[in-house]
């Protein structure tokens, strides 16, 4: 039975692991990057600029001994362009004199780190702080003079000559005798031979230096200022567009890796043990008349709290020793007490603080209380033997227990019309469903699972969740002392997310090692051998058993016992598995919440036996429209989710859902009955939505609701303007079937010249799209809809037609030197018949195929279709023009340079649009231009608005120059007026 105990521990460590959990105090969550048009317009016209470091600011950023820029800012900022789409050209300025005059000439346009002071505002903006730097003492470890900031009064303190925080000092304590030296270092070894009694400066430098150059001898005496001139990442004054995008890159950032960041160049353990609180007048007369506060605990709230052989243990035993010695206060418990017995002492006034108690309507009458730091869930627990029970629903008629006083208690009374059996302790009631005294029982996940253990209660399961709310615990204080929870916040919120976490796996990772006595074991072998033989079978025997049983309750923690779906804890686990992996590689979840309508008339009129073979029916036709990579669980009730994952938009969420849909409007044959069902969709989207399983299971039930009252049968996404997102894009589709036939898409042609005569030489087709209902629909928008929708080649056919046909008779009115160049979706290339069209419109309109240029995408490159050089040769073949479209925005252009062969080569406008202002982007391009010219390559430049962009190309020797400053794309018929100004030879 130890054995089958031990399994049961096993298998509900984990999903305790996922459920209890400190709840850091509110901190900034990871959202997606939602620019306004501004921004994005902003983005789009600077693509690079100039990013200056301190080079002298360790841990920060500072030149390591290689001479490589290192430091916290330095990951933070490369973080923070991989989010915006701006890239940041890194300053050669390493000082901070140079630099920073520099940045207000507006050489540089952002510096990595500065303090956001008055003075600056003139030049700068500047981004939230992310920098919180925190001033320290620094004494001998063996002084015990200094203890608190106020010891350095008539003490010898080193301190760094201009540094901002040494006029501060000096006021604050005028009895100071400053030792000037020249660097922190230098202040650190006056410390460590005896020249200063103490030095103050910045915490994670001095770490920096003191683990550098092991100064062992040295200590951190006190906290002189928590949060001392923090530092923000600083931009020129006048692209306020910058700021904001940099400062949404920066809160982009998932606290968890700041938090990895944080830990790998600050002294992370030394931070959040300097606590600095700032109390008000009245909390700080407060605690000086009231230091001994009485505790109200519940003894058996494991592992929450509770007390064992005459101690406080727990999660929250850990927090009230935390707040005890940051606050400064004596927490005693009043011994002796039952759970009951605390609560009505608290209301007699003679308990102060309850450490861990849930909020309820009832308790916030005499209860204040503080921002939750602890979570878990509420579950319903049974008998193995019970019948099926998937929510609260099905416990009526039944008899639940609970323990009294509790937030379940009063989950119960204002949530149900359940008139729960109540028991004193958790204990008693976990007996009671064991012995068949009452049916079920209601409370949390994580004690409930540990008492079942304590108690070896083996015939006991977990059945279901009681409520889809996470619930928390606070730490509560009788109404009448509301300094003392004020007080009690605060010093919660000096306790950090590292050390939260550390305490709630300290007591959610028990080791439980079953103890095993073979001293009988060897006294019967001795005296009666013939049974070793009978007792190893019977061990093989229950092993065996033993097994058996781990991997029953394992299944039952898991998996829906209807339907063999994931349950709601499983699917919920791996939701947040599939969204830290969609976080780190910057994709898309989608979640589907699927409920059947009105399918408590199946119940009702059928019998629940019909309703779960329909449940089950519901599961196998939902798994036959998933891809393997999707997952389907059951929630409980009627409600199943799906978790949609490795798809482009919410358009595809979209088309799932009607998959979906359609699979459950077929009628069901049961019992010699047709049954007609219809079910509701509500699809959450992370990260546009939502960025924790929670919160997209909530959002993905609300749009659920909003689709049933809009019309069942039906899907809806939550918010609405993705709603609108999604609606225009299937509607563009819609439309697009059939613009062919209604001739609303038209060829426009935009001119290519040749750089040295300005001479029309050839033209680009581009397709456009005027639709009556829809206006003029940009070929960014619907070019992928047509991909998507396998629509991209009978338009893609039409464009080259068009444009074969038009080249002909420019070529016979004009100049037979015309050439055209045509755009190649990889969904064209891929369909292996491009080629023969080809061939046929050739000879069709008698072209020379030397006169047709195809431009080539590295899109198409990277499509992985593995017959794309073989196609790229018979295009060859045919004697056609193959252009590197677009060379440079992506990230193996010169690799694919040098694995297919191109005749030419187009440099990309975001190149072109930075010519006149920057150094760089006119080498880049002088650079491409040569290289290109080297491997026997023609250059065309596209993008081209000015004069002096112009000039620049052409002393580049440029080859083709495209862009507005010689014609925008335009009809056919206004391509034949310009073609009339030209004087052809």
């Amino acid at each position: 039975m130890r054995q089958i105990n031990q399994a049961l521990l096993g298998l509900w460590l984990t999903i305790i692991t996922l459920v209890c959990s400190g709840v850091a105090p509110a901190a900034s969550t990871t959202e997606s990057l939602a620019f306004n048009d501004e921004e994005k317009a902003w983005i789009d016209t600077h693509k690079v600029v100039s990013l200056a470091f301190d080079g002298y600011f360790p841990p920060f950023s500072f030149l390591s001994d290689n001479g490589k820029l290192e430091g916290f800012a330095v990951d933070v900022l490369n973080e923070i362009e991989k989010r915006i789409g701006v890239t940041f050209n890194i300053s050669p300025q390493y000082e901070w004199k140079t630099l920073y005059q520099a940045a207000q000439k507006k050489q540089i346009d952002v510096v990595a780190t500065m303090v956001d002071r008055e003075e600056r505002s003139k030049w700068f903006n500047f981004t939230d702080p992310y920098i919180y730097k925190s001033l320290v003492v620094i004494s001998q470890a063996e002084n015990q003079d200094i203890k608190k900031k106020e010891d350095v009064s008539g003490k010898r303190i080193a301190l760094v000559k201009n540094y901002q925080y040494v006029d501060h000092v000096l006021q604050e304590f005028p009895q100071v005798s400053p030792v000037y030296v020249d660097t922190m270092l230098d202040a650190l070894n006056a410390v460590s031979v005896g020249e200063a009694d103490a030095a103050i400066s910045f915490l994670s430098a001095v770490h920096y230096y003191r683990n550098k150059y092991l100064l062992s001898n040295l200590k951190y005496a006190a906290v002189y200022d928590k949060n001392h001139s923090n530092e923000s990442i600083a931009v020129r004054k006048d692209w306020p567009e910058l700021v904001s995008i940099i400062n949404k890159g920066l809160h982009s950032i998932p606290e968890s890796q700041m938090q990895k960041l944080r830990a790998k160049w600050l002294p992370v353990d030394y931070m959040e043990n300097l606590v600095q609180i700032d109390f008000t007048e009245a909390e700080k007369k407060w605690l000086s008349q009231n230091r001994l506060i009485r505790l109200g605990i519940d003894p058996e709230f494991a592992p929450f709290e509770y007390i064992e052989n005459g101690v406080y243990q727990g999660m929250a035993s850990d927090y009230v020793k935390l707040l005890s010695q940051r606050l400064n206060l004596k927490m005693k418990i009043v011994d002796g007490l039952s759970w009951k017995e605390v609560i009505d002492k608290v209301k007699q006034g003679e308990i102060d603080v309850l450490p861990a108690v849930g909020v309820t309507e009832k308790r916030k009458r005499y209860l204040n209380y503080t921002k939750a730091y602890l979570s878990f869930h509420r579950v319903i627990v049974s008998r193995d033997d019970a019948p099926f029970i998937a929510s609260l629903g099905d416990l009526y008629g039944q008899t639940v227990a609970v323990q009294i006083n509790t937030s379940h208690h009063g989950f119960l009374i204002e949530n149900t019309d359940i008139n729960p059996v109540l028991y004193d302790t958790l204990q008693e009631s976990l007996l009671a469903v064991s012995g068949g005294t009452v049916d079920a029982f209601v409370g949390n996940v994580a004690s409930a699972t540990y008492w079942i253990r304590k108690l070896n209660l083996t015939n006991l399961k977990i059945s279901a969740p009681a409520s889809t709310e996470v619930q928390t615990l606070h730490f509560a204080v009788r109404n009448d002392l509301p300094e003392l929870a004020s007080i009690l916040q605060k010093g919660l919120n000096t306790i950090g997310p590292r050390k939260r976490k550390a305490i709630s796996e300290k007591w959610l990772s028990i080791e439980y090692e079953p103890e095993v006595d073979y001293s009988l074991l060897w006294k019967v072998v001795a005296v009666f051998s013939g049974l070793v033989v009978s007792f190893l079978i019977w061990n093989i025997l229950l092993n065996r058993k033993v097994r058996l049983r781990t991997s029953q309750l394992h299944y039952t923690a898991n998996y829906d016992q209807l339907t063999d779906l994931p349950n709601r804890f499983l699917i919920l686990d791996r939701l947040k598995q599939l969204i830290l992996d969609a976080r780190r590689n910057h994709r898309k979840v989608a979640l589907f919440s699927i409920d059947i309508d009105d399918f408590k008339k199946i119940n009702d009129g059928l019998g629940h036996k019909i309703g779960d073979a329909v449940l089950k029916e519901c599961s196998t036709r939902l798994k036959g429209m998933l891809r393997e990579n999707d997952t389907l669980g059951r929630l409980g009730g009627d409600q199943f989710l799906v978790i949609q994952t490795n798809f482009a938009d919410a358009s595809d969420s979209a088309h799932l859902a009607e998959k979906l849909l359609d699979s459950l409007n077929q009628n069901f044959k049961k019992a010699s009955q047709e049954i007609s069902i219809r079910a509701s969709i509500g699809i959450a989207l992370f990260p546009d939505d939502g960025t924790t399983a929670e919160t997209l299971l909530t959002l993905a039930d609300t749009a659920t609701h909003h689709a049933k009252e809009e019309k069942q049968g039906h899907f809806a996404f939550y918010t609405e303007g993705l709603l609108q997102k999604v609606s225009r894009r299937l509607e563009l589709e819609k439309q697009l079937r059939g613009a062919l036939e209604r001739n609303e898409l038209q060829v426009y042609y935009q001119p290519k010249v040749d750089a040295k005569t300005n001479g029309i030489v050839s033209f680009e087709a581009l397709i456009r799209w005027f639709n009556p209902e829809m206006g003029t629909v940009s070929p960014v928008e619907f070019i992928p809809i047509a991909e998507k929708a396998s629509l991209i080649q009978e338009i893609g056919f039409f464009v080259i037609t068009e444009a074969f046909e038009k080249l002909t008779q420019w070529q016979r009115k004009y100049s037979d030197e015309l050439s055209m160049a045509i755009n190649l979706s990889p969904v064209q290339f891929r369909s292996g018949e491009i080629v023969s069209a080809l061939e046929s419109l050739f000879l069709q309109y008698e072209l020379n195929s030397r006169s047709v240029e195809f431009e080539i995408t590295e899109g198409l490159l990277l499509s992985n279709y593995c017959n794309v050089e073989e196609e790229l040769k018979k295009l060859e073949s045919l004697g056609v023009t193959l252009t590197m479209d677009d060379f440079g925005t992506g990230y193996s252009s010169l690799s694919y340079l040098r694995q297919y062969k191109f005749d030419s080569l187009k440099i990309d406008r975001e190149f072109i649009m930075d010519l006149e202002a920057r150094e760089s982007a006119r080498k880049l391009v002088s650079a491409t231009i040569a290289m290109a010219h080297e491997l026997g390559m023609t250059v065309v430049a596209e993008g081209v608005e000015t004069e002096e962009q112009k000039s620049i190309l052409v002393a580049s020797k440029c080859n083709f120059l495209q862009g507005w400053l010689f014609s925008k794309p335009l009809p056919a018929a206004e391509i034949d007026s310009l073609l009339e100004k030209e004087s052809f030879k």
